[in-house]
């Protein structure tokens, strides 16, 4: 069962990510009263805010139109897949790929110790 699954049963808001752009580093004061601020990176300009997430639409479009604002984007969290099933999948294809990779190297030597 999925994070979102059982988080579905309880009685907590349910909150989401968005991702906002901003043209000044300063700028990032003035979104708190639309949510809590997560994180923010001075380098790249972009904070990461937490809304109620039957509002977030409401708050992507209200935010996206203030000045300091370049960009907005919801964070794509519902779309990831932590089901162990599917994450031992990716490890063991992975696992695959590297075996497959070191084999040739292991015959590129080979060849060129010969």
């Amino acid at each position: 069962m999925s994070i979102n699954k059982e988080i579905e049963s309880t009685h907590l808001v349910k909150r989401v990510a968005l991702i906002i752009y901003l043209k000044s580093v300063s700028d990032q004061f003035k979104l708190r009263r639309f949510g809590d601020i997560v994180y923010f990176s001075k380098n790249m300009k972009y904070c990461v805010l937490y809304v109620n997430r039957k509002d977030a639409r409401e708050v992507k479009e209200e935010i996206y139109h203030l000045d300091f604002v370049t960009y907005v984007e919801i964070s794509a969290e519902e779309e990831v897949n932590l089901d162990s099933q599917h994450i031992e999948g990716q490890l063991t294809e992975m696992a695959k790929e590297a075996e497959k990779k070191l084999q040739l190297e292991q015959e590129k030597n080979e060849d060129q110790m010969q």
